[in-house]
């Protein structure tokens, strides 16, 4: 819109006159297709970023450039099994007529039953080392004077829930550690992944505890070489294959107390020793159940339903201002609002002025506005 200086009379007598136009800039209005359109871009294109992100901070995503990682944890040197770690067993030195051997004291009675539930629910996952006095490591199979202490741990196993057993267990420290500080981790409840090589069943012996399932396990962890583990347990999967020789290796999941280091004849020949681990039940995860490797962002979710909630509050934005549009396109407002179609053809027949007669008609009906007041003697009127 512009706003026209008109002169004055003064200005018109003396022949000035001015003409001063004023542009107003407009708002632009954000609400019309071409800004709803580029608001949809930049929600999109953030969208993209986000994405890209996300698939950015995958380990997978470099592996062509780094290649997969090493099997060894992070932040922990690699450990090597068959280095600085005693596998022998100890053997029984012969003894003379009138000789005996003492077994270990204990200090503390082993319970006659097992009730691992407190009163408010919850359940005691932990373990009394002195019941574990009497277990000795290094020496071949499961002597009688640690029978009751291993019954009394698978009792206790399988009496609390596997989850439970899950939740409150710790990572097992690497295999090279728990073979050379085996009594520090005695009784300790932890968890152990790897491949299983034996499953058998076994035959219990007659206890207080009413074990009547046994089932006896050998498995290999990540870190722990051509070394196994052993494992027995009261309870197993449902479809778990068995076996003495496992061909597949099935990946399993054990958490258990650990034991001692259990002598036992080899392969070879040579007794040797392995970590002994006390669970209730075992996890199996099947070929098409494998775990993935967990997501290196613990908020991806969160960014996840943020994304999807922008989109579909953009969305709706889109389609209310679409709405809106076709409602005011049929509005009379939006029809007295319509230019009209003119042609440069059209522009022809309109009629033009020229400024400066229009300037001078001005001036001279001023001057004739002037002589005709009453009392306003004319040019050509004598002087009294």
């Amino acid at each position: 819109m512009s706003n026209v200086c008109l002169p004055t009379e003064t200005d018109l007598k003396k022949g000035r006159f001015c003409m001063r136009f004023h542009n107003r800039s407009s708002t632009p209005s954000y609400f019309s297709r071409r800004d709803q359109v580029r608001l949809f871009r930049l929600v999109a294109a953030l969208g993209v970023i986000l994405l890209a992100i996300l698939y950015a901070s995958r380990e997978s995503t470099w592996y062509w450039l780094t290649g997969p990682p090493t099997e060894q944890r992070q932040g922990e040197q690699q450990l090597d099994p068959d280095r600085d770690v005693d596998y022998n067993v100890k053997e029984d030195s012969g003894l003379r007529p009138g000789e005996f051997r003492s077994q270990p004291e204990q200090e503390v009675a082993i319970p006659e039953s097992v009730n691992p539930q407190l009163e408010n629910g919850e359940y005691d996952v932990r373990v009394d080392p002195r019941l574990l006095k009497q277990v000795t490591d290094s020496v071949s199979g499961i002597r009688p004077y640690e029978a009751n202490a291993l019954y009394y741990l698978l009792a206790k196993a399988a009496s609390i829930p596997q989850n439970v057993l899950e939740r409150s267990a710790e990572p097992a420290p690497p295999f090279v550690v728990v073979m050379n500080e085996s009594s520090k981790y005695r009784g300790e409840l932890m968890t152990v992944k790897g491949q299983l090589k034996r499953l058998v069943p076994l035959k219990p012996e007659e206890n207080k505890f009413g074990i009547k399932t046994l089932y006896e396990g050998w498995f290999f962890s990540k870190d722990s070489g051509t070394h196994p583990w052993r494992f027995l347990c009261t309870q197993l999967p449902e479809g778990i294959p068995t076996g003495p020789d496992l061909q597949e290796m099935p990946a399993v999941q054990i958490t258990g107390y650990y034991f001692k280091k259990y002598g036992y004849p080899s392969q070879a020949g040579k007794l040797q020793t392995a970590p002994l681990l006390i669970a209730g039940q075992i996890r199996w995860f099947p070929a098409s159940e494998t775990p993935q490797a967990p997501s290196s962002s613990g908020a991806v979710k969160y960014i996840v339903i943020l994304f999807l909630v922008i989109s579909i509050t953009l969305a709706f934005l889109i389609w209310r201002f679409t709405i809106n549009d076709q409602e005011f396109a049929r509005s009379k407002t939006a029809k007295l609002m319509e230019r009209p179609d003119m042609s440069m053809d059209d522009l022809k027949n309109i009629k033009t002025v020229d400024i400066g007669e229009v300037l001078k008609q001005l001036g001279e009906q001023a001057d004739s506005d002037s002589t005709d007041k009453p009392g306003n003697p004319g040019p050509d009127s004598d002087k009294p």
